[in-house]
C-alpha cells in the first residue's frame, strides 16, 4: 500500500498550493475567480510523465468532463515542496470518440527559437509528450472507441479523496 505524502505544488511560481503525493502521482485542489463566480480546480501532476491534468471547471458546458493536459517542468528537489512550469504543449482531450487536440507547438517553438527553451530540454519535452500519447491515448490499431489509459488510473483513484483547501494566487 502507497502511503500518502503531504506536498507543496508551486506552479509557474504564481500558484502555491496544499496537495497530496501518491506514488507518482500529486492531487492539488486550488481556486480562483471567474465573472464573479468561485471556483475550485482539482488538477493532477503526473511526476514520471512531467503531465499536468484537470477537467476545466471553465470548460463550457458542451466541453465538461473533458481534460485539458499541460507539458510541464517538474523540480521535485525541495522536497516536499514541488514546483512545476508550463512547457507549452497542451493537450484537450474529450469522449474516446472525439480525437484527442494537440495545441501550442507553435509556441514550444518560439521558445525553443528565442532561448528560453534549450535543446536537450526540448527534446526531452518532445519525447515525453510522445510516449505519454503512445502510452495514454494513441489508438494503434485498436477498433474499440477508448481510451487506452485516459484518465490513467493512479488519478482516477485520487478524485474523490478529501485534499486540503490551502492555496494562495499571487501576481
Amino acid at each position: 500500500m502507497t502511503v500518502d505524502e503531504h506536498v507543496t505544488v508551486i506552479r509557474d511560481g504564481r500558484l502555491r498550493a496544499a496537495g497530496i503525493r501518491r506514488g507518482s502521482v500529486i492531487a492539488y485542489d486550488w481556486g480562483f475567480s471567474e465573472g464573479g463566480v468561485e471556483h475550485v480546480q482539482r488538477t493532477y501532476l503526473l511526476l514520471d510523465e512531467h503531465l499536468q491534468i484537470d477537467q476545466p471547471v471553465a470548460f463550457p458546458p458542451e466541453q465538461r468532463g473533458w481534460w485539458y493536459c499541460d507539458l510541464v517542468a517538474v523540480d521535485t528537489s525541495g522536497s516536499p515542496v514541488v514546483r512545476t512550469e508550463d512547457r507549452w504543449i497542451d493537450v484537450i482531450v474529450g469522449p474516446p470518440d472525439h480525437p484527442y487536440r494537440l495545441l501550442d507547438l507553435d509556441e514550444y517553438a518560439a521558445a525553443l527559437a528565442d532561448g528560453r527553451l534549450g535543446a536537450a530540454e526540448a527534446a526531452e519535452g518532445l519525447t515525453r509528450m510522445q510516449h505519454f500519447l503512445d502510452r495514454r491515448l494513441n489508438r494503434r490499431h485498436d477498433t474499440t472507441r477508448t481510451w487506452p489509459d485516459f484518465p490513467p488510473r493512479e488519478v482516477e483513484e485520487l478524485r474523490t479523496l478529501e485534499l486540503p483547501r490551502d492555496w494562495a494566487l499571487s501576481g
